[in-house]
């Protein structure tokens, strides 16, 4: 019985070794790796013009950046914002 009980033991031990050496493996891998940029980018749209404007907004998007938030603006004079996020990795 006790020759079952310290070979369970061994392998418990090698066992959580390799899990932890793996946990710190990862951690490293994945700070190697860098944390993103984050860029923002905000649009008036002040002009009534609405071909320009999506000109406007296919060009952003096609630049890489892509719509998060439409911004109003006053209920009496509506003055709409877009902001645009774009995130670049390292």
């Amino acid at each position: 019985m006790t020759h079952l009980s310290t070979r369970w033991v061994k392998h418990l031990g090698f066992l959580l070794t390799t899990l932890v050496v793996a946990v710190l493996l990862l951690r490293l891998v994945s700070f190697a790796q860098g944390t993103p940029r984050v860029h923002y980018r905000v649009l008036d749209a002040r002009t009534a013009d609405s071909a320009s404007l999506e000109a406007e907004l296919n060009e952003y998007g096609q630049t890489g950046w892509e719509l998060v938030l439409i911004h109003i603006g006053n209920v009496t004079t509506p003055t709409p914002r877009f902001i645009f996020k774009r995130v670049e990795q390292p």
